[in-house]
């Protein structure tokens, strides 16, 4: 029983050495600070019991045994070799720029790639790996301040800070005086295996230069010395000078001639009367012996009725003249009870559609009687004039007698050109073939002219305006009027459409050379400063401009249109 007991105590102690153990050891492993915190304090009660002196004493001793190390100047590290800062490379489709120079970066600067150009922020989805074998850096510990220059980092100060959003958080500053970068060259093997598309993304970038088209590009020539000029000027007693420039095209002139589309408008009204209408017949059918052959024609007969030869236009070729022939030969007079209407012979002779290397005139042989009606005439001058819009040039041809001479010139001169005077009947033929000889070889159209003066306060004016200047013919002169405050040079453009191109002609006007004018020089300029009048009444309707229409051509005793 005894033993039993004895046993029994035994293992009670065992088990409880044990438990007395493990928690020992489970005391020391998490409340181990408690002794290193009793040692400390036990070294510091010891340092605090020594005297101040003798701390002093050997903190000094000690210093003075330190020796001075000179530090050695940093390796050049070689362009092969990577850097010891481990760099980060940002993948970008931005493309790379190379600097040809080494670029220097102030010091606690960023480092950033030389040949890196970033456009904007990358996706989160892009890898950023580091690559350190496109460039090398050397490291100059005390390099001389560098001068700014333009190709300095310091004029896009936004880069650092894009880039410093896109490191990782383990990339530091670098603390180093100053940074040289060396671009790695552009004729590496690498390089060269690339693809031209990529070789294409390595050109930097520079902002798109104007390029000015050529003359050929423009489909224009510049015809300056192809032509003369004839100047006149004469004075305004005291209110500036007026001149007139002539421009004759040169005998070694070759330009193509443009395709002309011939109306031939015959009056047959009574009050014509029959030899005169027998007389303009006869003028008609000379004249088409006289077209060129890829020229076309059409011939008008009008009273209040209007009769036309063909449809459309046709070549004066032998059955078109034939047929021509007979068209005229019945062409009668009107009865009595039929005045001719101008307006809607003219309507028929509007084309839909011009081409470029071609016009259309109208030759209109009336006496105007019709024009006696204010209703008949402001038809033509506005409605048809204003329909027409210069596709149409019209030519008139008048016998000298005739009681509406002013009113067919202004219906004339606003339509690009002007009005031809016969002095007989039996002269109707002769004035017909001079105008068709002057005209068969038209070489520009929609003529614009422009006078640029050297002085800015000085006023050139010309005459007449774009919409009546006439066509330019090979033999016909070209005549500009115009008007200046004074005597002094000045540049004047001719611009027109030839056949497959524009016209520029560049002339200096000097009045240095220029011939001295006559009184028809003062009279041809009254007349067109009524032309414009007339212009301005036949839109608005205001008797104000009649009347300074008059005041220009009463001293020179002609006869006003709108009587």
């Amino acid at each position: 029983m005894q033993t039993s007991l004895n046993k029994r105590l035994l293992v009670s102690c065992i088990f409880a050495s044990i438990f007395l153990h493990a928690l020992f050891l489970l005391m020391v492993q998490h409340h181990s600070i408690w002794l290193i915190a009793s040692i400390d304090a036990k070294s510091t009660h010891g340092l605090q019991s020594m005297q101040k002196e003798q701390i002093l004493k050997e903190a000094f001793q000690t210093l003075s045994k330190i020796e001075t190390v000179k530090i050695p100047e940093p390796k050049k590290i070689k362009s092969a070799e990577p850097f010891a800062y481990s760099i980060p490379s940002i993948q970008s489709n931005a493309p790379e720029i190379f600097s040809p120079k080494p670029m220097a970066l102030p010091a606690n600067h960023l480092v950033v790639r030389p040949d890196l150009y970033l456009a904007a922020p990358l996706p989160p989805s892009r890898k950023i790996e580091p690559n350190l074998e496109k460039f090398s850096v050397t490291v100059q510990p005390n390099p001389p301040q560098p001068k700014q220059s333009t190709s300095s980092p310091q004029k896009h100060p936004e880069w650092p800070l894009a880039l410093a959003k896109l490191m990782p958080p383990n990339v530091e500053m670098l603390h180093t005086p100053m940074i040289a970068y060396q671009s790695r060259p552009l004729d590496t093997p690498e390089m060269m295996d690339q693809s031209t598309a990529r070789r294409a993304l390595l050109a930097i970038p520079t902002p798109p230069l104007p390029s000015f088209p050529t003359l050929d590009e423009l489909d224009t020539g510049s015809y300056s010395d192809f032509f003369d000029l004839d100047l006149v000027c004469l004075s305004k007693q005291g209110e500036g000078f007026l001149f007139a420039i002539t421009i004759i095209p040169r005998s070694d002139l070759q330009l193509p001639k443009l395709h002309q589309h011939y109306n031939f408008l015959i009056d047959r009204a009574n009050c014509i009367q029959r030899d005169r209408l027998l007389a303009t017949k006869n003028a008609v059918l000379k004249a088409l012996n006289e077209l060129p052959p890829d020229d076309t024609f059409n011939i008008i007969a009008f009273d209040n009725k209007v009769e036309k030869l063909f449809p459309t236009a046709h070549p004066p070729d032998a059955v078109a003249i034939a047929q021509a022939k007979a068209f005229l030969d019945k062409i009668n007079l009107g009865s009595f009870f039929s005045p001719s209407d101008l307006y809607n012979p003219l309507l028929l002779t509007l084309p839909e559609q011009i081409q470029d290397d071609e016009l259309y005139t109208a030759v209109l042989m009336s006496d105007g009687d019709n024009f006696a009606k204010k209703s008949a005439l402001h038809s033509v001058l506005q409605k048809w004039s204003w329909q027409n819009s210069g596709k149409v040039a019209l030519f008139t041809i008048s016998l000298n007698d005739d009681r509406q001479l002013s009113n067919l010139e202004a219906a004339s001169t606003l339509n690009k050109d002007r009005l031809y005077i016969a002095p007989t009947k039996s002269g109707i033929k002769r004035k017909l073939l001079k105008l068709m000889k002057n005209i068969q070889s038209p070489i520009a159209k929609n003529i614009s002219c422009h006078a640029i003066s050297q002085l800015n306060n000085r006023t050139i004016e010309l005459y007449p305006g774009a919409q009546e200047l006439p066509h330019m013919y090979l033999d016909q002169p070209f005549v500009i009027m115009g008007s200046t405050e004074s005597l002094e040079d000045f540049i004047l453009f001719v611009q027109g459409r030839l056949k497959d191109r524009w016209m520029n002609i560049k002339k200096t006007i000097s009045f240095v050379n220029a011939q001295k004018g006559n009184q028809s020089l003062k009279e041809e300029w009254a007349r067109h400063q009524a032309q414009r009048c007339y212009k301005r009444y036949a839109f608005d309707a205001n008797p104000s401009h009649l009347a300074e229409a008059r005041d220009w051509l009463q001293p020179f005793d002609i006869q006003p249109a709108f009587q």
